[in-house]
């Protein structure tokens, strides 16, 4: 059987919204996507019928969520609403405490280091003034293998690797039990991983878009040539823990 893999939902005015794409990527990669709205009663439910949880993009972790005052303008905040904040930090203490296999993306890899007691960079262009743009895209990054071995960089056929990834805030402190396995030219995180977990990564960029190879039409989120390679890699393996072929 396939396994079954919870995907988290945005939430917009009075809508809960969804790209396809990350539907599209867990299907392609042999999942079966149980979508999540942030219903909280219902959590211990939920972790117990899925097999690996995915976290999705979204608006910024509001500050005090790790502490923090808001030390940047005020427009350059958007911030995700706190009932989707607070139910995926439990649902994901649930995820851990069963442990399932978890693939954070974007807003989800942030929301994993903050709930493992790490801290953001609130606006990089405010408070990394030397760094790239990375609302622009796309960035190289470096790669160090992943536990076990797996060495993402040998399966792209390149010691660095182009991807799609547009954000504005990234991983200041990481998280405790958290380690840093992907870097941009400028030093900023793009990736981290837990090693006392079958398969636990967090990536700020967007491998949902680059599975099917064809990227996204959004010019912005074309996913480089590399990228096709390491977005099904990614995804492959996160469904492979959750005990899919």
């Amino acid at each position: 059987m396939r396994p079954v893999i919870g995907i988290t939902v945005d939430m917009h005015e009075n809508f809960l919204r969804l790209r396809q794409e990350y539907v599209s990527a867990v299907v392609r990669a042999g999942g079966v996507p149980l979508l999540l709205p942030p219903v909280g009663e219902e959590i211990p439910r939920s972790a117990e019928a899925m097999d690996g949880l995915l976290l999705t993009g979204g608006a910024d972790i509001p500050p005090e969520e790790y502490g923090e005052r808001v030390m940047v303008p005020h427009e350059c905040l958007t911030l995700a609403r706190g009932e989707r904040v607070a139910y995926e930090k439990v649902l994901l203490k649930e995820i851990v405490r069963r442990g399932k296999p978890v693939l954070g993306i974007c807003f989800g890899m942030q929301l994993i280091n903050v709930a493992f007691g790490g801290t953001l960079f609130q606006d990089i262009s405010a408070q990394m003034p030397h760094s790239l743009d990375h609302r622009q895209s796309p960035h190289l990054l470096s790669l160090s293998p992943l536990p076990g071995g797996i060495d993402l960089a040998a399966r792209c056929g390149a010691s660095t690797v182009a991807v799609n990834s547009f954000h504005h805030q990234a991983v200041k402190e990481v998280g405790k039990g958290l380690e840093v396995f992907a870097r941009a030219e400028d030093g900023v995180v793009e990736g981290v991983f837990c090693k006392h977990s079958p398969f636990f990564v967090g990536v700020q960029w967007h491998p949902e878009r680059g599975v099917d190879g064809k990227g996204s039409p959004d010019a912005f989120w074309l996913a480089p040539p590399n990228c096709d390679t390491l977005s099904l890699a990614i995804f492959e393996l996160f469904i492979q823990a959750a005990g899919g072929r």
